[in-house]
């Protein structure tokens, strides 16, 4: 035998030798279950949908001259079709928190906000939600302590979110030194009336 040529032994005749490979080749890695993404975001799409129909639909004006019952058989299915879009709305998006709750998939904080905690409501600003910048500081005086009030019509909860001031860390993320340095450090009203009482 030639230096350079390997031992194999010939495989009968009509069968072809395959060889499998030691481990699968591994493709593109997709997003896992991603078919409860798409749920979740259809059934945010589909309450903004409701939520947005029932603010365009005009209100049922009558006329002067009809009396007070015909006023009001005519405005109440305009009200019950406004108020039943608004609550499948409301059911919708309840629905998707369950989902992600139960997926364990984190809704980005942006998704959060243009949702009620508590009543699930989509909030609409001047629709469904009033929004205010409060500054709760002596006079106004420190912008940084500018606050973004949401304010929800329908079940009247407030929520805030500070206006400019950088997101804090993680207490796990922070400095330890940092930490400390504050711990040791009298507050401001305690330094004044120690410096009073001597």
């Amino acid at each position: 035998m030639p230096a350079g040529t390997s031992k194999s032994r010939a495989a009968p005749l009509g069968q072809i030798e395959s060889r499998k490979p030691m481990a699968k080749a591994k493709g593109p890695q997709g997003v896992p279950n991603r078919h409860i993404y798409n749920r979740a975001s259809y059934l945010y799409q589909a309450a903004t949908y409701l939520a947005n129909q029932n603010s365009h639909q005009p209100p049922n004006v009558a006329t002067k001259s009809s009396s007070a019952s015909q006023e009001h058989s005519a405005s109440t299915p305009s009200a019950n079709g406004q108020n039943a879009m608004l609550n499948m709305s409301r059911q919708m998006l309840s629905s998707m928190r369950a989902v992600t709750l139960k997926a364990q998939i984190r809704q980005s904080p942006g998704l959060k906000r243009t949702i009620c905690k508590f009543c699930d409501t989509l909030l609409v600003e001047g629709k469904t939600c009033t929004s205010t910048v409060e500054n709760a500081s002596k006079g106004g005086r420190k912008p940084w302590a500018d606050v973004l009030t949401i304010r929800c019509i329908t079940c009247n909860s407030v929520k805030r979110y500070p206006v400019s001031a950088p997101r804090q860390k993680r207490r796990s993320l922070r400095n330890p030194e940092q930490a400390e340095s504050m711990k040791d450090s009298p507050e401001e009203g305690q330094t004044e009336e120690i410096s009073s009482a001597t």
